[in-house]
């Protein structure tokens, strides 16, 4: 990572307080982080508060925030709408044990507006969603088989946590992909049944039709994130929904980020193509920790009992869990979805900004002449520092690491706060903050190409 160290020392100078707090979590929580993704040179900052599309931190800074939380922000911070029904709420409780009208009422909604949806049902976090997309496959198909794209990220468990990116000893080839885990202590035996897909490569059918006997899903992302807002080709896609159709094995839509961000009905509806089951989370979370599977009628009717508890155990799949459906997300949920169907244009609006966002991006590449590409679709956006378009994680193997490496930091201390390779907008930014973050990259840029970063490329 090549980040000057005048710029180390301008972050610290800036943050002081949130070094103090990081000492302190340091002694108490591993990497004093509960995620990696947060340990930003020389410190991580710890927020204070946020409004719209502003974050601010115990020192007081502002950062024009590309971030929103991951994604769930889709309104901005803070919005009138997520935060009134969260306190109102939550003077009736946090969580029953029993069932109550507002998971109802959410359910309702949702079923109106993801396109594959006949009934849902409701978890905490993405990574519960899609375990339990899976077991529910399984189930439904009677085969053990996985299979998930190259890039692909859907959630921490052992089955689907690797192939994010690229290793050369382990990936396999462009057209035939392996899976390699990219985290110690996951054992072999809950890997057997994962197989790993070429994204947006016609060798992903055949590779289909040859595992198809075993294969109980496909799991696709419309706009792959944690690979860098990488996103699926149309035609891709629709020749996806076919082979899947043509051989028995059911079509997955991780919808956690495009979920209720993309359209009203996700990517299914930007991309004109109706899954089996997904999963959602973030946006109609509002913020408040959320998971929910969505499904056809068949597919869902693997968890309705038969009336029969011993009958049950080996015929239906088990759901469950003591904060589903909570009290404070589903007003939340049925808040944030009321408003967007009232509102529908928020849609257009957030997607005009991630187009307005790539093309200041794609001049201020070219005017500095930086071995980059713009890259996302709808309101996400990344830069990658490669000469040709991108397609899929291979197309990223020869990346400049240290310029994205680096580029976090930079745009810190420009008062931007984005991840390296994958920014999320809302509707509370503006055009101005759009021309600000462009001057943010551009000063970056400079920096970098001041200490020799782009020399060899």
């Amino acid at each position: 990572m090549t980040i000057p160290a005048y710029v180390l020392e301008d972050l610290a100078k800036m943050r002081p307080i949130s070094g103090e707090w990081w000492s302190r979590a340091q002694r108490v929580i591993p990497d004093g982080s509960t995620s990696r993704r947060r340990l930003i040179p020389p410190h991580p900052f710890y927020a204070s508060h946020g409004v719209g599309a502003r974050l601010y931190d115990l020192d007081g800074n502002e950062y024009i925030d590309c971030v929103i939380g991951f994604g769930p922000h889709l309104l901005g911070h803070s919005h009138p709408v997520v935060v009134e029904a969260l306190q109102t709420a939550a003077t009736r409780g946090t969580t029953y044990g029993a069932p109550h009208m507002d998971e109802v009422r959410f359910a309702e909604l949702l079923t109106e507006a993801i396109p594959c949806a006949g009934k849902v049902n409701f978890v905490n976090s993405g990574s519960a969603s899609t375990a339990a997309a899976l077991r529910v496959a399984r189930a439904l198909t009677g085969k053990p088989g996985l299979a998930k794209f190259e890039g692909g990220f859907h959630g921490g468990y052992d089955a689907v946590l690797g192939s994010f990116g690229i290793d050369p000893g382990k990936s396999g080839s462009e057209e035939d992909p392996e899976f390699h885990s990219v985290s110690f202590g996951a054992p072999k035996e809950n890997l057997v049944h994962t197989h790993v897909l070429p994204f947006n490569h016609e060798a992903a059918f055949g590779k289909i039709r040859r595992l198809a006997s075993e294969l109980a899903v496909v799991m696709v992302e419309g706009i792959q994130g944690h690979a860098g807002s990488i996103p699926v080709d149309r035609t891709f896609l629709q020749d996806l929904r076919r082979v899947c159709s043509e051989t028995g094995v059911l079509l997955m839509f991780d919808e956690i980020i495009t979920g209720f961000r993309l359209a009203s009905g996700g990517a299914q509806e930007y991309y004109g193509v109706k899954a089996d089951l997904a999963t959602y989370g973030k946006v109609p979370g509002g913020g408040v920790p959320l998971g929910i599977i969505a499904g056809t009628d068949e597919v869902m009717a693997i968890l309705e009992s038969t009336g029969d508890p011993a009958r049950d155990l080996r015929e239906r799949a088990y759901f469950g869990g003591t904060f589903n459906a909570g009290v404070l997300v589903t007003a939340v949920g049925v808040a944030v979805l009321h408003h967007l169907r009232e509102y529908p244009e928020v849609y257009d609006q957030v997607n005009r900004l991630g187009a307005g966002m790539r093309e200041r991006l794609d001049v201020v590449i070219r005017e500095a002449d930086v071995p980059a590409v713009v890259v996302g679709d709808g309101s996400l956006f990344g830069v990658r520092f490669v000469e040709e378009p991108v397609r899929s994680v291979r197309d990223l193997v020869d990346e400049n690491k240290a310029a994205s490496g680096a580029m976090q930091a930079l745009w810190l201390r420009r008062g931007v706060f984005v991840t390296p390779s994958l920014g999320l907008l809302s509707a509370a930014h503006t055009e101005s903050d759009l021309d600000e973050i462009a001057e943010a990259f551009r000063g970056s840029f400079a920096v970098l190409r001041s200490v020799g970063v782009f020399d060899s490329a």
